[in-house]
């Protein structure tokens, strides 16, 4: 209303957090659940689910939605203990130019 407009991110912005996970976790799908800003802080929350798993779903908060547009990068997810059966034994650098073409992504608005 009144020139809000629902926040999303580009398709661009979505293969960026894949090749943040999949740098630290072996993945064979992400789909992505919904992206809003918090209004009360400001932050902007991001939900995905791994390997279409329920038991994999998560959220993350950045502070800017520039963030997004960066490729390089890694991602801890949490819990930790959750996610400990998925982490690569050794963690690639972040920026390492990870191949995300074999990993199936749900994009938002799909």
């Amino acid at each position: 209303m009144f020139g809000d407009k629902e926040e999303t991110l580009t398709r661009e912005q979505q293969d960026n957090v894949v090749r943040w996970i999949a740098r630290g976790y072996d993945v064979h799908a992400v789909d992505f659940i919904s992206f809003s800003k918090d209004k009360s802080t400001g932050m902007y929350l991001l939900s995905f689910r791994l390997n279409s798993n329920k038991n994999y779903e998560t959220t993350i908060s950045i502070n800017e939605k520039e963030e997004f547009s960066q490729s390089d990068g890694i991602l801890g997810l949490n819990p930790i203990s959750r996610f400990r059966e998925l982490e690569k034994k050794k963690t690639l650098d972040k920026e390492y130019k990870i191949d995300i073409s074999q990993i199936e992504i749900t994009y938002l608005e799909e």
